[in-house]
Order: structure tokens, then C-alpha cells, then sequence
């Protein structure tokens, strides 16, 4: 089961990126889509759905028919692309690639020690979630300091705590086939990962685009 359950949840987590990339370049590369939905009202609205899908995918998943799981999740992939368009389009196309390909190869790294290390991650991912806790308190401090040391500081530990969360997501994930449910519930359990393994990878992603990427300005 290990190797059709990871099957399953790599597939999804490519088709959730493929999704949000490529919504994302075909409205930044629109001059007319970008100024629709980079617009406040649309994008607030974008924003706020995003959020309450994240909500919805992470709590009620396993109470869902596997075909809603399915739409919500790449209903979110959807969302995701339209309030990235408005970051891409700040940043050169090359500059973009190149942190994506870094990304990549930093979230299989990580993947890659989360699925064949012997140690427990679970502390990590609680010391993980307490970055996260710090990352946003600091945030919301620096919308009235505006202090670029301390937009440096959430930043990097950002970068820190998700990669942290991408080899515990992985290596929680793993547990999973021992698990005697039937094929749905894995199927459902594999789109979780996969969401779980998105934001991770998205949120690395937007950190490391944020600290090296060379807008075009």
C-alpha cells in the first residue's frame, strides 16, 4: 500500500501545483485578467474563500464524499493561482523559475529525509507550528514598525519552520499505510497529505521568492 498511498498523494500534490501555476501565469501574462483580479474586491474575496477552504479541507475532509474532497481541493489550487498572479507578476520570469526549481529540490530533500529517517519528527512539528505562531504575531507587528530586519526575521523563520513541516508532513503521512481503511478513505487521506504537502510547499515557495527573487522594478 505505501508505495500506491505516496503514489496517490505525489500525483495530487502535482496536480494541485500545476493548477495554481499555471491559473497564475495565464492571468499575470493578461494585462486585462491581472488588473480584474489583482483588483481589492476581487482578490479580498479570493483571499477570504481561500481561508475558509482551508478550514473546510482540514476538518471535515474525512466526512466528505471523496468527489468534494476532490473539487474543494483543486477549487483551492484555483484560489491560490488567482491571489498568486499578482506576486508573479511582481517578479521576473526567470527569477521565478529559478526559485521554483529550488524549492523543488528543497522539498525533496527534506521529503526525502521525513520518509527514510528513524528519528520521531513529531517535536519538530510542534516546534514548527510554534514558529508559524511567532512568524504571524511578528507580522502583525511589523504592519505598524515596517522594520526590514524584522520582515528578514519572519521570513527566514518561515523558510525554517516549513521545511521542518515538510519532512514531518511526510513522515506522518508514512503512518498512514498502516492503517486498515478501505480505498476511499485512502484516497481521501491521500488528498489531505497532498493539501497538507501544497501548503508547505507554496508557502516555501513564496518565503524563498520573497528573500531571492529579483522583481522587475
Amino acid at each position: 500500500m505505501k508505495g500506491d498511498f505516496f503514489s496517490k498523494v505525489f500525483m495530487w500534490l502535482f496536480i494541485g501545483l500545476f493548477i495554481t501555476f499555471a491559473c497564475g501565469y495565464v492571468i499575470c501574462s493578461s494585462n486585462s485578467l491581472l488588473a480584474t483580479f489583482a483588483g481589492d474586491g476581487v482578490y479580498l474575496i479570493c483571499a477570504i474563500a481561500q481561508i475558509v477552504l482551508c478550514i473546510v479541507l482540514s476538518a471535515r475532509i474525512h466526512k466528505m464524499q471523496l468527489t468534494t474532497a476532490k473539487i474543494l481541493y483543486i477549487g483551492y489550487s484555483i484560489l491560490t493561482g488567482i491571489t498568486f498572479a499578482s506576486i508573479l507578476a511582481y517578479f521576473e520570469v526567470s527569477s521565478v523559475i529559478y526559485v521554483f526549481l529550488a524549492t523543488a529540490l528543497v522539498f525533496g530533500i527534506f521529503a526525502f529525509i521525513g520518509n527514510t529517517t528513524k528519528m520521531d519528527l513529531s517535536k519538530i512539528g510542534t516546534y514548527a507550528l510554534m514558529a508559524l505562531i511567532a512568524v504571524i504575531i511578528l507580522e502583525i507587528i511589523n504592519l505598524f514598525l515596517l522594520n526590514s530586519t524584522i520582515s528578514l526575521a519572519v521570513i527566514v523563520i518561515s523558510i525554517i519552520a516549513f521545511i521542518a513541516f515538510i519532512a514531518y508532513d511526510v513522515q506522518r503521512l508514512k503512518s498512514l499505510e498502516h492503517f486498515g481503511v478501505d480505498e476511499e478513505e485512502k484516497s481521501k487521506y491521500a488528498i489531505i497529505g497532498a493539501f497538507e504537502l501544497y501548503l508547505d510547499f507554496i508557502n516555501l515557495f513564496i518565503d524563498l521568492l520573497r528573500l531571492f527573487g529579483k522583481s522587475k522594478d
